[in-house]
């Protein structure tokens, strides 16, 4: 992922709303959200090249997820093909059990053993980013309730304009929300925006380009014991949602617009 919109503990009713796209290489093979491990079980798109995901959503109701993470204010990040792919650390995160140690395994991810990442960590009852790089040891942060924009940058970082349009757009969309389907509905059109608050097309929500875009794009509500999952395989300013088959029901074809 490179931007993820979440809404944690913002509805009563739905403790976590998640949407996020997934900015890469457009040549760069992926497979559409399925079953990633059966026990525990958890679901995620995969990705073909190094392996791994950019989010996984677990049975119980959790969701890990990562970012690129830039190394420079003006953008560039640290791509060292011998480090260990980032797209193993979602379903590591999912996996391990106690959520009390969620803390010590995010300090644990770095420095020098992945490329500079963005981890996030959200189940209903806690959240966490992780801010990993060669700077030094990971920087960990438990997040408080309420609209949370993660990119390449800190999460919620005041110094980006696009962090800030997007924590703008999804107070609006709180604002308006009569539950969570709703919540997931107002921030995938966010998603799909191509506006940009500086004139970088790298700013903007989705992302058109030639080598490096938007290429699929996510929406996860969590509910009760409910799981709500839907996946667009595309820029999702022009490809439909489908629901994935998720622990609480089965696929089909969402209405949900691109």
């Amino acid at each position: 992922m490179c931007t993820i919109l979440l809404a944690w503990r913002s509805l009563p009713a739905a403790p976590i709303v998640v949407a996020a796209n997934r900015d890469e290489l457009i040549g760069r093979p992926s497979r559409r959200p399925g079953v990633l491990r059966e026990d525990p079980l958890i679901l995620g798109g995969q990705d073909l090249q190094a392996g791994g995901t950019w989010l996984a959503v677990s049975a119980d109701g959790r969701i890990a997820a990562v970012t690129n993470r830039w190394t420079s204010p003006t953008g560039g990040a640290i791509r060292d093909p011998s480090r260990r792919s980032r797209g193993e650390i979602p379903v590591a995160a999912l996996t391990g059990g106690d959520e009390d140690a969620l803390p010590d395994f995010l300090a644990g991810l770095g420095p020098g053993v992945y490329n500079p990442v963005n981890v996030l960590y959200v189940s209903p009852l806690r959240a966490f980013v992780a801010h990993v790089d060669d700077s030094g040891p990971p920087r960990v942060k438990e997040l408080e309730a309420g609209a949370h924009v993660l990119t390449v940058v800190d999460v919620d970082d005041p110094a980006r304009p696009k962090v800030r349009a997007l924590n703008d757009a999804m107070g609006r969309a709180l604002e308006s929300a009569r539950d969570g389907d709703a919540l997931a509905d107002s921030l995938r059109r966010v998603l799909a925006r191509h506006e940009t608050p500086t004139g970088d097309a790298l700013d903007a929500p989705c992302i058109h380009g030639d080598v490096y875009g938007t290429v699929s794009s996510s929406s996860v509500v969590i509910a009760g014991g409910d799981i709500d999952y839907r996946h667009a395989d595309g820029r999702p300013c022009v490809t439909p949602f489908d629901v994935v088959r998720s622990p609480s029901g089965s696929g089909g074809r969402s209405p949900a617009p691109g």
